[in-house]
């Protein structure tokens, strides 16, 4: 049901959604961030299309984490 509600938003309004569900991210973003945490803060490793970023990672550490490698 909130994603029919995000989709219908779609285009009218800035959504951000923060999820650990990979599967979710993949149906609702245009855009993707992957942060990790590195020397105990967190950081953007990674960062583009969603599409992109789901087939291409260039950040060995996010293509673990988008292959459920790492987690």
């Amino acid at each position: 049901m909130v994603e029919d509600l995000i989709s219908q938003l779609r285009g009218r309004y800035t959504i951000v959604i923060v999820t650990h569900n990979l599967a979710q991210a993949r149906r609702l973003a245009d855009r993707l961030a992957v942060f990790w945490m590195e020397n105990g803060s967190g950081n953007v490793i990674e960062q583009g299309a969603a599409a992109q970023v789901f087939a291409a990672p260039s950040n060995e550490i996010a293509a673990a984490y988008l292959q459920g490698a790492r987690g």
